[in-house]
């Protein structure tokens, strides 16, 4: 179990509103049903497409936007960086199955403050987003190969 304090909403009573964007609806369904568990956390949207997903940050303005490497009409990266030039204070968490270099690189060039993936233990994710919320980045502790054998990313 993580420290609640990552998690408690930094202005007051008020619920972390995220939004999905994944074009697996099993993984938004599963997404949805693991952050409904935290308290704190409200998830407002979710969407497998790009263009849903920056009407959706203008519509809800969400806190953090959950994104997937695929989704429809475009890529993970290039829809993280069409939502933080919509709304510069949002914070994009990567949650996907990817974990070579080249995708986590993308992901963070694209803007992202966290990177982390679905095989990981469900708690990662919840610790993620409280880093991004703070403004610092936070990758995976899967990843660490990726770091020792390649170098810093």
């Amino acid at each position: 179990m993580t420290d609640s304090s990552l998690v408690t909403p930094a202005d007051g009573p008020s619920s972390v509103r995220i939004l999905l964007v994944d074009v697996h609806s099993i993984s938004r369904e599963s997404s949805r049903l693991l952050l409904d568990t935290i308290s704190g956390f409200e998830v407002v949207g979710e969407t497998s497409e790009h263009q849903e997903a920056l009407q959706l940050v203008q519509q809800l303005q969400p806190e953090v936007v959950i994104i997937s490497m695929r989704v429809q009409g475009s890529t993970g990266p290039d829809t993280a960086r069409e939502v933080l030039r919509l709304r510069p204070a949002t914070h994009v968490v990567f949650w996907t199955l990817f974990d070579d270099q080249e995708h986590v690189r993308s992901a963070l060039a694209a803007g992202a403050q966290a990177y982390v993936l679905k095989q990981d233990p469900a708690e990662e994710l919840e610790i993620a987003i409280a880093h991004a919320r703070r403004g610092a980045i936070y990758l995976s502790p899967s990843l660490k190969h990726i770091k020792k054998s390649q170098g810093a990313i």
